[in-house]
């Protein structure tokens, strides 16, 4: 029993912290898969010594379902809720570019995970402290506990957010300007959400964190379509406008880049630039 146990708390605990590092990495996947890596070659190791010092065959299946076969469940979990496993590369001038997602995770579906983090890792250190035995205990349950931390740290952040809205930009440079205001409930924004015309490809080109003066915050994801066409839209989807409080700021964004900006809102409505990070 004790090995069901340790299956079912490894396999939720390798899942927490590798989400949990994806997280404050800024959504990067490199470094939670890496760790995952070097955990399972760890426990094939071990496995590998095992067999060789003749541990009985059932011993050796029930310590792989224990201790190889969560880490298998975690990252391929991790990989289906990070956008799935990578495919496809995009060519550009000879060069091989990562392909940038163009999904948004929105307010509603971090918190939820924001949650599911602080939950799980009450439960599964919990559980982790009384069953788990060894040095794993003491890897675990100080993962759990950043965990933890870092799920209400989201909270306390997401709640300061009141809107999340999709600004569309069209034309070389970026002559037209169309926004969509995202749900409150939504779980995924996809492009076809807010555009759906498959002749154009549509570039996610950064976000930008409007802190507001009543201490709120907007976020706004930026979408790119960079042609010198008349482009049609939905207008049952979006809406057209003609200001933007940071447009200023717009000729830092460039095509196959992904731009953080956070920007500061006077209450006389001018646009204060705070940070410029590039993301990829």
């Amino acid at each position: 029993m004790s090995y069901i146990y340790e299956f079912i708390i490894n396999s939720a605990s390798y899942l927490i912290m590798a989400y949990f590092v994806y997280s404050i990495l800024g959504r990067k996947r490199t470094i939670s898969i890496v760790g995952l890596s070097i955990l399972l070659l760890t426990e094939v190791i071990n496995l590998i010594d095992a067999i060789i010092y003749g541990m009985e065959t059932k011993y050796l299946i029930m310590n792989s379902i224990a201790y190889i076969l969560p880490i298998l469940i975690a990252f391929y979990a991790f990989m289906r809720l990070t956008g799935g496993f990578p495919s496809t590369r995009f060519k550009f001038t000879g060069k091989k570019v990562k392909a940038i997602s163009s999904d948004i995770q929105t307010k509603y579906t971090s918190t939820f995970w924001a949650y599911i983090s602080i939950i799980g890792s009450l439960i599964f250190g919990t559980l982790a402290f009384f069953f788990i035995e060894e040095f794993t205990k003491y890897i675990i349950i100080p993962s759990l506990f950043l965990a933890f931390l870092f799920g209400v740290y989201v909270v306390i952040t997401n709640s300061k957010v009141s809107s999340e809205k999709i600004i569309l930009l069209t034309g070389k440079n970026k002559d037209k300007i169309y926004q969509y205001i995202i749900p409150k409930n939504k779980k995924k924004v996809i492009i076809s959400d807010f555009y759906n015309n498959p002749n154009y490809i549509v570039d996610p080109i950064g976000i930008v964190i409007l802190l507001l003066d009543d201490k709120k915050i907007e976020k706004h994801y930026l979408y790119w379509i960079a042609t010198g066409d008349k482009i049609e839209v939905d207008y049952a989807l979006v809406s057209e406008i003609t200001t933007l409080v940071y447009k200023d700021f717009l000729n830092v964004f460039e095509k196959y880049h992904y731009r953080s900006l956070t920007v500061q809102l006077s209450r006389m409505g001018k646009a204060e630039l705070i940070k410029n990070k590039l993301i990829r």
